[in-house]
């Protein structure tokens, strides 16, 4: 390299100076976007907790609706078939439906 492309680069390096306060606030920016999704994962995570939670309950409490109802003899339980049918299907798409609304936000 020659003196005067080592000269060029060097005044090129002065004339691009780095602000200090510059290089300060994108620490301090990149810092809160940390915390931030820091956040963001603790709120997820006791979401989906709950949200589990719940569906679990849920199908829990529909699954032993549906077991009453076909000890039907032993309990005196008896609901119709549509009812049955009407419950499982309302229930398999609720089930789904908070299931992929949950999962949209977490993974978004």
């Amino acid at each position: 390299m020659n003196n005067s492309d080592l000269d060029d680069l060097l005044k090129k390096a002065d004339n691009s100076r780095v602000n200090a306060n510059d290089i300060d606030l994108n620490i301090n920016l990149t810092q809160q976007e940390i915390s931030d999704r820091i956040q963001d994962r603790e709120e997820r995570k006791k979401y989906a907790s709950k949200t589990f939670v719940f569906l679990s309950s849920f199908t829990s409490a529909i699954l032993i609706i549906i077991t009453i109802a076909g000890f039907s003899k032993n309990t005196g339980f008896v609901l119709d078939n549509t009812v049955l049918i009407s419950l499982i299907t309302s229930s398999l798409a609720s089930i789904v439906g908070i299931f992929i609304l949950v999962m949209r936000y977490l993974f978004r």
